[in-house]
């Protein structure tokens, strides 16, 4: 697990008096952030950095939980106290649940540094997410991956003979056996993937010829593409 937030935008600081958005960061927080990734609010830490503290930690921790209680589906959440410059403050950690939309009466996410409601689009690709395919590919978003084009999916050759007799020779869109590609975006209907070889290409695939197995050898995803 990376112990650090995912980018910038899901890490934030916020002072003991500045918790009314409290619930609302939680849901765009869990709402936002990446597999494998955390993301981290610091309670009792201004934004530049300076330490203020907390007064009563366990009432904070109380009203975390209060907070979380709230959210549907439930997040993957936990929460302590650490001290800075002789201070009590306190972290709470978001992971990736898999069961994104969540709500707390509407549903937020995280753009740059802010926490903006989510608009259908938005909220369409947070239900993608939820699509097993879907939810597999999108932990290996701009990884490298192992793609196979399986062969035994290409037509035959076959002779034509209208506007002229010819003999006509399928090939896999993908080649060779096993590339390595990264994936660049992925939705409910299809998957970018992007070769790591120059000149870098780009190719689409439609979801209903994929099927996911592990590359074992290199310790990750293998894409199996039918012709």
């Amino acid at each position: 697990m990376n112990n650090i937030a995912w980018e910038d935008n899901l890490l934030e600081r916020k002072v003991e008096s500045d918790l009314k958005d409290l619930l609302k960061t939680l849901v765009a927080f869990a709402n936002s952030v990446k597999p494998d990734h955390k993301a981290v609010i610091l309670i009792g830490e201004k934004d530049d950095g300076t330490i203020q503290g907390v007064a009563n930690p366990d009432n904070i921790q109380k009203r975390i939980r209060d907070e979380c209680e709230k959210i549907y589906p439930s997040i993957l959440w936990k929460s302590f106290v650490y001290q800075k410059e002789g201070k009590h403050c306190i972290r709470i950690e978001i992971e990736y649940s898999g069961d994104t939309p969540h709500f707390g009466g509407s549903t937020w996410i995280r753009k740059g540094s802010e926490t903006i409601k989510a608009n259908d689009e938005i909220f369409k690709n947070l239900i993608e997410i939820r699509l097993d395919i879907v939810r597999e590919l999108s932990k290996w978003v701009g990884k490298e991956i192992t793609i196979y084009g399986e062969q035994s999916t290409v037509p035959q050759m076959r002779e034509e003979n209208f506007p002229k007799p010819i003999t006509r020779i399928f090939q896999h869109r993908w080649e060779r056996e096993n590339i390595d590609v990264k994936i660049i975006e992925v939705n409910r209907f299809w998957v970018t993937f992007e070769t790591t070889q120059e000149p870098k290409s780009r190719q689409s695939e439609p979801l209903n010829k994929l099927t996911l197995t592990f590359d074992d050898v290199r310790n990750r995803l293998k894409v199996i593409v039918a012709y």
